[in-house]
């Protein structure tokens, strides 16, 4: 009855986006259709029935029509439809931008296809993953799985699928800058189109043609090949294809040095696509006559048109295209002598950027970490079934030797003896077969701990390494222009030197956490004086952290411990930083001692921060993984320092702790031997 429900405001909501079209009849006879269904066979029908028509153009809606439908066909062991709706949930996931999502079910329904042995759709579902890793930019992935289903196709004869398969295989070439190559799958792709009576994948590979044409200066024959383009979408009302060869005829009269003709085309494709309420395309036109007035030296309608693509792209977060917002938006601002907005969005472009570039090698690699789950998902089906067939083979000897034995009542004795061997035997070797799947599993979470910290080194190295030093660069490049004073100079320069001393610090705690992996770091025990390495720690926050955080140094001067100097300074550094991270501008980290039952020095560092959940709490000292929140400020960490803290203590012989409440604070605590 629950499903029932949420299906009935599904199609509700698909009514009530196609009030106006000729579609609206059809889709209120399905859900009373629906309604009255007999069984879930009959339901998951006409669930797969209206994914087919198209009909659904919300994508929220048809995803989740999606899932009830894998729903039924997972409950009524339907495998095609099982294929099918996860094909669908993919299509959907890549409208909303959840690649990871989108190949973990085109992966699924390739399995499926397979296993079924269902040429058509294994054929589509190669093609899916293809698209998957093409919009990941992993070309060389995507162009493999695309000439797999090349070859699948060609192999069985289906040759709408070969014509896809090398439009594709043209895309992937086009993307590389094999512009030849491509043009050569694409025309062989049209062909074969041409042959079969698919008129939409002409038209898709005329446009193509066209792009290749207009890399290549030839405008004229691009011209002509988008006109032909034009007509065949046009009639064949193509939503999607008929606004991009607007766009890209706007681009080829940019280029050409057409501008009027240009932003006419740049206003039609914006007309569609405020139609279609696409924003990304809206943005996408908006950046293009920005361009187009920026050629024609009206420098005013350059930037506002900028600028209006820079709001709509905030708006549906389109990293890429806010990116290059950034970009042109700093050097129309460097070109009227603006200097202090020139800087300003360069610096907003450069983060960004980094920004961008960080999450995209995590997706990329998070997709590797899928690719390699399925692998062995596939790798222990078949250890199953080779199992499964081999205690079948078993069984069957077995039962062939009992029967004869049967027959011989003279050998029963020897018999049963054979069986309780046998038995044994059988014990034996699953015991051996649970301990080789313990070792596998263990094998395999180790793995997953080594991905997930090349992960998170990628991650550091390509932001948090590179920022700081992009920042220098771009401040070196404006003295060598002579375009910053004095006064901009020492501001930059105190900027400059917090960041690159914050790097320094990331660096030594990375260097010290791989020396800790390969236990090189040897404890050299020494008496120190507690509030003096407390108070050169708070000291160094002062001068770098702009919080205005209050420092309150509570060791008393009498306290002295016996320690390693460098990791007992790690320590209270990391336990400070991360305490300043959590605390609110104007907050209050003070550090203090206290003496515990048997005679060891606590250390505590509080804080009147926002205090965290226990849940929280719970995955701070995890060695299992890598946890790791931004801060008041969004200060990024790495996830190591807590976990540094954790093996320095305990290598010391102390122990450490967590006390906090959430929106109160939180108190660091660990012990170290007394002097």
């Amino acid at each position: 009855m629950k499903r029932l429900i949420t299906l009935f405001v599904l199609f509700t909501l698909c009514v009530a986006y196609n009030a106006q079209s000729q579609d609206s009849l059809k889709l209120k006879r399905l859900q009373q259709a629906y309604e009255n269904a007999a069984d879930d066979s009959v339901r998951l029908g006409l669930l797969m029935n209206l994914l087919s028509s198209n009909m659904v153009d919300d994508v929220d809606t048809a995803l989740a029509i999606s899932e009830t439908a894998l729903s039924f066909a997972t409950k009524l062991d339907d495998s095609l439809n099982m294929a099918i709706s996860n094909h669908a949930m993919s299509r959907y996931y890549t409208v909303l931008s959840d690649y990871k999502n989108s190949l973990r079910h085109d992966l699924e329904a390739l399995a499926i296809s397979k296993y079924i042995n269902n040429v058509y759709w294994q054929s589509i579902a190669l093609n899916g993953v293809g698209e998957d890793y093409y919009n990941l930019d992993l070309y060389n992935d995507a162009f493999k799985y695309y000439r797999e289903s090349l070859d699948l196709s060609i192999e069985n004869k289906l040759p709408l699928r070969e014509a896809i398969a090398l439009y594709n295989m043209g895309r992937v070439l086009i993307v590389m800058g094999q512009l030849d190559k491509a043009r050569d799958y694409i025309e062989e792709s049209l062909v074969k189109s041409e042959k079969v009576g698919d008129t939409v994948g002409i038209a898709y590979s005329k446009h193509d043609l066209a792009r290749i044409d207009i890399e290549k200066g030839d405008y004229e024959t691009a011209f002509k090949s988008l006109e032909e383009a034009y007509e065949i979408s046009s009639g064949l009302r193509e939503d999607v294809l008929t606004p991009q060869i607007m766009i890209t005829l706007a681009l080829a009269n940019e280029e050409s040095g057409k501008y009027r003709a240009a932003l006419i085309h740049y206003d039609e494709a914006m007309k569609l696509y405020d139609a279609q309420n696409n924003k990304n395309g809206i943005a996408q036109a908006l950046f293009g006559k920005g361009s187009v007035s920026k050629r024609m030296s009206d420098q005013a309608k350059a930037m506002s048109y900028f600028k209006r693509s820079l709001a709509v792209a905030k708006d549906i977060d389109d990293h890429e295209m806010i990116i290059k917002c950034f970009e042109v938006l700093s050097e129309l601002y460097e070109e009227a002598n603006n200097l202090e907005y020139a800087l300003s969005f360069y610096k907003k472009f450069k983060q960004l950027e980094d920004s961008v570039f960080s999450e995209k090698k995590k997706e990329q690699f998070s997709q590797v970490q899928i690719q390699y789950e399925t692998a062995k998902k596939d790798m222990e089906i078949k250890l199953l079934y080779e199992k499964e067939q081999q205690q079948v083979s078993q069984l069957k000897n077995e039962e062939f030797i009992r029967n004869i034995l049967v027959v011989i009542l003279a050998f029963t004795a020897v018999l049963l003896y054979s069986l309780y061997k046998n038995n044994k035997k059988r014990q034996k070797i699953n015991e051996v077969l649970v301990q080789q799947q313990q070792e596998i599993k263990s094998k395999s979470k180790e793995l997953e701990g080594l991905l997930e910290m090349k992960d998170k080194f990628f991650s550091i190295l390509s932001h948090d390494l590179r920022s700081p030093i992009n920042a220098l660069t771009g401040v070196l490049d404006i003295l060598d222009e002579g375009y910053m004073t004095q006064e901009e100079l020492k501001e930059v320069s105190k900027s400059l030197k917090s960041r690159l001393t914050k790097t320094r610090k990331l660096l030594d705690t990375l260097l010290d956490w791989a020396m800790l992996q390969m236990d090189a770091i040897k404890i050299n025990n020494e008496e120190i004086k507690l509030v003096d390495m407390v108070e050169d720690n708070l000291n160094f926050f002062r001068e770098v952290e702009d919080k205005k955080i209050k420092y309150i140094n509570n060791v008393p001067e009498s306290d002295k411990v016996k320690a390693d100097r460098n990791m007992l300074d790690l320590i209270i550094r990391n336990l400070v930083s991360n305490a300043i991270k959590f605390t609110d501008n104007g907050g209050e980290v003070k550090v203090g001692t206290e003496t515990s039952k048997d005679g060891q020095l606590i250390v505590a560092i509080e804080d009147n921060g926002i205090g965290m959940s226990k849940d929280r709490m719970d995955k701070l000292f995890d060695t299992g993984e890598i946890y790791t929140t931004r801060g008041t400020a969004n200060e990024r960490g790495t996830g190591l320092g807590l976990k540094l803290c954790k093996e320095f203590v305990e290598r010391m012989g102390g122990n450490i702790l967590v006390e906090s409440t959430e929106g109160k604070g939180s108190i660091f605590k660990f012990t170290i031997q007394k002097a």
